[in-house]
C-alpha cells in the first residue's frame, strides 16, 4: 500500500504522543521532524523510526514535500506554521487550540479553501470509536433530545510534568484553550449548534485562566456545564442526558475506550474498545481516509465545529480581559 508522508512540527511530549500513534498505522510514515534544537530532532527522529530532521519549516516542505503537515508547538506559533504549510500545498492537521482568534481562523479556513488542501484542527478526541458510537446513539435518536451535558478536563500535573507555557500569556495559553476546549466539544457534539447564553466563573494565576466553570444556555432549559482547571482533579467521565436515557463516556472522556448507553427504561448497551499506543492513531487514521477519500474536512470534526468553538472561547476569555499579543495587534490593526 501506499505510504501517507508526515511531517511532524514540533518535538515536544504531544508531539511524542502522536508518533507513538503513528506506530500503530500501517500506512503512515514520518518523512521529516522540524525542531528548533538539531539535538531533539535526531533524538525524536531516531526514536520514533527516522525521517529528515529540518530546523526550518519552509526548507523542509521544500525538500520533502510531505503529504500533510502535523503542527505541534505552542500555540500561538501555530497560525505562522499553518499558513506556510498550506501556502506550500501541504495538508494540515494542527493541535488544538488551532489559532489565536477569529481574524486568525478566517486566514487559515480562507487559504486551505484556496489551495484546496484539507485542514483539521487536531481534537483527537471525536476520532475515538468510543465518541464515534457515542454520536451515532445521539443521531439516532437513542437518548431523545439531549437536554444536559457534563464535562470537565481537571487536571494537577505533577511539577516535574507540567509544562510552563501552558500557564502563561506569552504562548496565548490557559486552561480555557488548552483543557477546556474538550469539555466545549462535548458540548457540541451533543447540541451542534450557539448556546443561547453563558454564564462563566473564572480563577486567574495572574496571567490567564487557571480554572474555569461555564454554563452554556441552549434554551428551553436545555444546557451544558462544563470546565476545565490545572490545579485539582475531578471526575474524568463526560455524561450526556436527553429524554429517554444517558451516555456516558471514560474513563477519561478525551481519550476514552468505552461509552455506556443507559436508558430510562433499565436497559443498557456498552461499547468498549480499548487501545494500545496514545490512541493518537485514530486520529491519524481519519486524516489519512480524508486524503484518500479526496476531503477536505474531517466528518468527525468540521471547519462549522471549529469555528463555533473557537468563537466561544475568544468572546469568553475577552470578557475575562485576557488578551493576547495576536489580540492586541488585531485589535490595534
Amino acid at each position: 500500500m501506499d505510504k501517507i508522508r508526515w511531517a511532524i512540527v514540533g518535538t515536544g511530549y504531544i508531539a511524542n504522543e502522536f508518533a507513538r500513534g503513528m506506530h500503530e498505522v500501517g500506512d503512515a510514515e514520518l518523512a521529516a521532524v522540524v525542531s528548533r534544537s538539531p539535538e531533539r530532532g535526531q533524538a525524536f527522529a531516531k526514536s520514533h523510526g527516522g525521517g529528515a530532521v529540518y530546523a526550518d519549516l519552509r526548507e523542509m516542505l521544500g525538500a520533502e514535500k510531505p503529504d500533510v503537515v502535523y503542527v505541534a508547538i505552542p500555540n500561538d506559533l501555530h497560525f505562522e506554521a499553518i499558513m506556510t504549510a498550506l501556502e506550500a500545498g501541504a495538508n494540515v492537521l494542527s493541535e488544538k487550540p488551532m489559532v489565536d482568534n477569529a481574524g486568525q481562523l478566517d486566514a487559515v479556513l480562507g487559504k486551505a479553501a484556496e489551495k484546496d488542501l484539507f485542514l483539521m484542527e487536531g481534537m483527537w478526541t471525536r476520532c475515538f470509536p468510543a465518541v464515534v458510537r457515542a454520536r451515532q446513539w445521539i443521531r439516532e435518536g437513542r437518548i431523545g433530545r439531549p437536554l444536559t451535558v457534563r464535562a470537565s478536563f481537571d487536571i494537577k500535573p505533577a511539577i516535574e510534568d507540567w509544562q510552563p507555557w501552558k500557564g502563561g500569556i506569552a504562548h496565548a495559553a490557559g486552561a480555557l484553550r488548552d483543557v477546556g476546549i474538550y469539555s466545549l466539544a462535548m458540548a457540541d457534539l451533543a447540541f451542534g449548534r450557539e448556546p443561547e447564553r453563558i454564564t462563566t466563573a473564572m480563577r486567574s494565576n495572574g496571567e490567564v485562566d487557571h480554572c474555569f466553570r461555564m454554563l452554556m444556555d441552549y434554551g428551553e432549559g436545555r444546557t451544558a456545564l462544563v470546565g476545565g482547571a490545572f490545579d485539582q482533579v475531578g471526575d474524568p467521565e463526560a455524561e450526556m442526558v436527553g429524554e429517554l436515557g444517558r451516555i456516558v463516556i471514560g474513563p477519561l472522556f478525551w481519550k476514552p475506550d468505552t461509552a455506556a448507553l443507559e436508558l430510562n427504561d433499565g436497559s443498557k448497551e456498552i461499547f468498549r474498545q480499548p487501545y494500545p499506543a496514545s490512541g493518537f492513531q485514530y486520529e491519524i487514521m481519519a486524516v489519512q481516509e480524508c486524503l484518500a477519500g479526496g476531503k477536505k474536512q474531517c466528518p468527525h470534526f468540521t471547519w462549522e465545529e471549529t469555528v463555533r468553538i473557537a468563537g466561544i472561547i475568544e468572546r469568553t476569555r475577552k470578557e475575562w480581559g485576557i488578551w493576547y499579543e495576536a489580540d492586541k495587534e488585531a485589535k490595534q490593526a
